[in-house]
């Protein structure tokens, strides 16, 4: 009973933003009255890397974008993923037009040209505020 009244305080104080500055250390995310944690700006691939994780590409053309339930897209030229993006596919890709702008799909392709060189960002938790190499 204790422990479940700890935990329930710890979970509002969280919610209030009262979190220990070691919680946030330890996390790797900043505790603010922001919803969202803010994300370190990353190269032009790394950020890539970042948008193919947060929206999920990885679910269809595998972690590193080799191909899986969707097709090898490794060194996709620019013009491929905007279109792509912009306009779905007919074979099951959905269209991201609301949800990525020029920058955004030129960090996905700087990622794509990136990967299989020494460049190329492999990390996997694209929320934390500096991704480990």
């Amino acid at each position: 009973m204790q422990r479940t009244l700890i935990l329930t305080a710890l979970a509002l104080a969280a919610s209030l933003g009262t979190v220990s500055s070691s919680l946030a250390a330890d996390t790797g995310l900043s505790i603010s009255s922001s919803t969202a944690p803010v994300a370190q700006k990353l190269d032009a691939a790394g950020e890539g890397r970042r948008l193919f994780l947060k929206l999920n590409c990885y679910g269809c053309h595998g972690m590193y974008a080799t191909g899986g339930m969707g097709p090898n897209i490794v060194h996709a030229e620019r013009n491929d993923v905007h279109e792509v993006l912009m306009r779905g596919e007919d074979k099951g890709m959905r269209s991201y037009r609301d949800y990525v702008n020029d920058t955004d799909i030129a960090n996905i392709t700087a990622y794509l040209q990136s990967i299989g060189t020494p460049n190329e960002p492999t990390f996997k938790d694209w929320w934390k505020k500096t991704p480990p190499k």
